[in-house]
């Protein structure tokens, strides 16, 4: 999904001014510059590939971005603790796959990227609401069907926390075809809130996946011709992707293979898009787009 104007508007918007308090004068002056440059030069590429650019910017001319860290190890205890909840209530649904993939997108609410902070009580509320998010119906039989032919599933992850909902996730999957082989995928790098190998690890995604490996790349979101050699063998092997998060979205789109896309909107051009309201949920795959 390459940039449109309002895009660029946006990005603009957030990364022009977004320099450290004190910084020289001369760096922050040489930083907007290059920043507009990267933003307006960009339309033919992603959002994920952009802001990777802007990212190795403002490292050269300022040094370590923002440290989640803490954040993180923060947000992955508290939905840790909720996991047996949350769990409880798909095995108990209806239809366990619908709650899951429920709770897979209020999970997506912790996006310090797109939301600056999240607070733990609106988080709860939005994880105590999920039953009530819709879901596509014929969307949700494909991924069922999907799932229960497929082989080998590779899943990209997003945050911190909602890799949680995300295990819940393929749990779920996993019961409907034991026989699926599940690799997920998380950031190969620190980048902002996202999950690294160190948050798969603290969720413990190996209960749940044959392989957790790392991008191989710093960026926001997956671009395939991005992949590092392991994750890029994963996601060739893949009969089927399941790609959580905007970001994963805006790079992922268009590719052409056989992904499913589940994430929360949280920006007026993917509620106009997909015809929800701000911070509604969305599964849908990539021949939809």
């Amino acid at each position: 999904m390459r940039l449109n104007e309002k895009c660029v508007a946006c990005m603009l918007g957030k990364k022009l001014n977004a320099y450290p308090d004190g910084a020289a004068s001369e760096r922050v002056a040489e930083y907007r510059r290059r920043v507009r440059s990267a933003i307006e030069n960009g339309r033919a590429l992603s959002s994920p590939e952009v802001n990777a650019e802007v990212g190795t910017i403002y490292r050269e001319l300022f040094g370590p971005e923002r440290d989640y860290t803490g954040i993180k190890r923060r947000f992955n205890a508290l939905m840790l603790g909720l996991e047996p909840e949350m769990q409880a209530d798909v095995d108990a649904a209806s239809d366990p796959l619908a709650r899951a993939v429920q709770y897979a997108m209020a999970g997506n609410f912790i996006d310090f990227a797109a939301l600056g902070n999240v607070d733990e009580g609106e988080l709860r509320l939005r994880l105590d609401g999920a039953a009530n998010m819709a879901v596509d119906g014929d969307m949700l039989e494909a991924l069922r069907s999907e799932a229960l032919s497929a082989r080998r599933l590779a899943m990209f992850t997003d945050n911190c926390g909602e890799i949680v909902a995300d295990k819940i996730l393929l749990r779920t999957l996993r019961r409907l075809n034991p026989a699926l082989h599940v690799a997920v995928i998380v950031r190969g790098a620190p980048v902002v809130n996202d999950a690294t190998l160190e948050d798969a690890v603290q969720v413990g995604m190996n209960e749940v996946a044959d392989a957790v490996i790392g991008s191989g790349c710093i960026m926001a979101g997956t671009v395939l011709n991005r992949l590092g050699e392991a994750a890029m063998a994963e996601a060739e092997a893949a009969d089927l992707m399941i790609a959580k998060g905007q970001a994963n979205y805006e790079g992922l789109s268009g590719c052409g293979r056989n992904v499913f896309y589940i994430f929360m909107c949280k920006c007026e051009l993917f509620t106009r898009r997909f015809g929800v309201g701000l911070f509604g949920g969305v599964l849908t795959r990539e021949d939809r787009i």
